[in-house]
């Protein structure tokens, strides 16, 4: 690496009243260049890497991204940053620091805005696409390389590898402050799929049941029951029968949610704080999921229980299942198999939707 005062970068700036991005073009053609260092210095408890509220999920150490992939994250207040580079590239996080080594040539991205939820829109509408990689690993964990031989669950064995099951909703959550696209959804849901034990398969089979289809892997997303590999005997066939028609009747739903996600950027699973970032009682928890914008639910994934209490955000949600109306703030229903604690928002326009789907279930 050497200094690079003779390739100093080419800057773009774009400016709305709530966004704002910054971008650094980088290149030389002084051959003994061959790499740039750059430095974001912030308040210490700032969250630069982007993978969500979780404390245990915050990025240490170095990371090394994988070669060919866009790789993108912002921060729980609306920051973020983007990086690209046909070579290497090492991301170091430390106290008030993220630090990039980039190979030349290379360009950044970064930039404010004034919520989560509108710098999802500016990823959007700034870059074009969403098609986002995470593929991160913590140097302790050695490095993930994506090839295009390797199959999915391939993929996801190895990004994923030793995941622990219960800890799923919350690695889901923190991706949507990630930039990270539909893939690595799915193969969060491919790895706890292959780790789950046989007595509770149902409670991560309601995991899934909540999810839109985008985010599911093919398999998982009318044959949920036959989709857990080599588990798909256990579960009863009526309960295989309720999984399958309610997914199906939520499909209108689960459409809305992919095409919210292309064209506003908000991804089709998520974490509340992303479009509640000012409720502190939500950034805390690592149990709670969007399904888009009008749907959340607190899959059970404890070992034992069918109790599940969670905190919901501001206005009225109505239960799915008993169309009981709760207000905001914390609630305890029970979520047997095939119920899990799932909520839809009062107001929102698919409500007829999600009652007919509650008629039919219960006479499943």
């Amino acid at each position: 690496m050497r200094d690079l005062q003779s390739a100093a970068p080419a800057v773009d700036v774009f400016h709305t009243n709530n966004t704002a991005i910054f971008s650094l073009y980088f290149s030389s053609l002084n051959r003994e260049i061959d790499s740039v260092r750059l430095s974001f210095h912030d308040m210490p408890n700032a969250r630069w890497n982007g993978l969500g509220p979780r404390e245990q999920h915050l990025a240490r150490g170095t990371i090394v991204l994988p070669l060919r992939t866009r790789s993108a994250g912002f921060s729980m207040d609306g920051r973020f940053v983007f990086c690209s580079s046909e070579g290497e590239r090492k991301l170091r996080f430390g106290d008030a620091e993220m630090r990039f080594d980039l190979d030349l040539p290379c360009e950044v991205h970064f930039g404010y805005a004034r919520a989560p939820a509108e710098a999802c829109g500016l990823w959007r509408h700034s870059f074009g696409s969403l098609d986002f990689s995470l593929g991160n690993s913590d140097e302790s964990h050695g490095i993930v390389q994506r090839e295009a031989s390797q199959t999915q669950s391939t993929r996801a064995a190895r990004a994923y590898a030793g995941i622990n099951p219960q800890e799923a909703a919350g690695l889901l959550g923190s991706l949507s402050f990630s930039g990270a696209g539909p893939e690595d959804y799915q193969q969060i849901n491919i790895a706890v799929a292959q780790a789950v034990h046989e007595g509770t398969i149902w409670k991560y089979v309601n995991l899934m049941l909540c999810q839109p289809d985008i985010v599911l892997p093919a398999q998982f997303r009318r044959e949920i029951g036959n989709a857990f590999l080599s588990l798909g005997d256990i579960l009863p066939a009526r309960l295989k029968n309720r999984y399958a028609k309610i997914r199906a009747g939520l499909e209108t739903y689960w459409e809305f949610c992919g095409r919210q996600w292309r064209e506003e950027g908000i991804p089709a699973l998520l974490h509340p704080s992303l479009l509640y970032p000012q409720d502190a009682a939500l950034e805390s928890r690592n149990d709670l999921l969007m399904a888009g914008t009008d749907m959340i639910f607190a899959p059970n994934l404890k070992e034992k229980g069918e109790l599940v209490s969670l905190v919901l955000p501001e206005g009225e949600w109505v239960h799915f299942w008993t169309s009981r109306i709760y207000p905001s703030g914390r609630v305890t229903v029970h979520a047997p198999s095939g119920a899990p604690a799932l909520f839809y928002r009062a107001g929102s326009e698919y409500s007829w939707l999600f009652d007919s789907v509650r008629q039919v279930a219960s006479r499943l």
